[in-house]
């Protein structure tokens, strides 16, 4: 799967982002996890996923390198591979938890709100929605996913300006869920996800709470309008 790695614990699948040093996402990288979270759907792990990075970083968001250096076409398809790989995530019917091992920026901060729960390792991580700092508009995938999953007040200074949080600041806005000891990080998160999985009612209650979100980013593919207009 390219630049992800696949591991399991128990029933729990661990999904680890995996392009060093800062785990960037490009559009291959997005448009490869996007197909396994599809696939993934149709046959959802008992144990439910675990979404975290390698090293000592979650993700730095977007290659920003790669955006600079690119063509329009390029800018074009990196917005809906964007979309597409939050869409997945926020798609899946099993429990999806975030094991946040360092800085979380920008779609990694996306990553966490689409998580069903987020966990964050104690320590000086930072965390946030950056993209008016680096000039790049939140797709509208995304948009739907921080209207869903923040309160308006935490949404507006986040996305206006640019603060990235400490893992305690992130519990108190609402982008993470629980900090724990860096060690316990990702033992936790398959706990929490095999523990949430578990519920008899847990597929039917998600569905339930993410309907009206789900048809919001529905639309976005009917109407599917260029992202870089105007």
């Amino acid at each position: 799967m390219g630049q992800f790695r696949v591991e399991s614990s128990g029933e729990t699948l661990i999904v680890v982002i995996d392009r060093p040093p800062v785990n960037a996402l490009t559009a291959d990288l997005l448009e490869a996890g996007t197909a396994f979270l599809r696939e993934l759907a149709g046959d959802p792990p008992t144990g439910g996923v675990v979404l975290t990075g390698a090293g000592g970083v979650f993700t730095a968001g977007v290659d920003r390198k790669l955006i600079a250096a690119s063509e329009r076409d390029y800018r074009r398809r990196l917005v809906w591979a964007v979309n597409d790989f939050a869409a997945a995530l926020y798609r899946l019917p099993c429990a999806l938890v975030a094991a946040v091992n360092g800085h979380a920026v920008g779609a990694g901060g996306i990553m966490c709100l689409a998580s069903d729960w987020t966990i964050a390792a104690d320590g000086d991580a930072r965390i946030g929605l950056p993209e008016a700092k680096a000039g790049l508009p939140f797709p509208r995938v995304p948009q739907i996913v921080m209207a869903h999953g923040l309160d308006p007040v935490w949404r507006r200074r986040l996305a206006l300006s640019s603060m990235l949080l400490s893992p305690a600041e992130a519990v108190e806005a609402g982008l993470v869920d629980e900090v724990v000891h860096p060690e316990q990080l990702v033992d936790t998160a398959v706990a929490r996800a095999a523990d949430m999985q578990a519920q008899p009612g847990f597929a039917v209650v998600k569905a339930d709470l993410r309907r009206t979100a789900l048809a919001e980013i529905a639309a976005v593919y009917v109407e599917r309008t260029d992202p870089l207009a105007g």
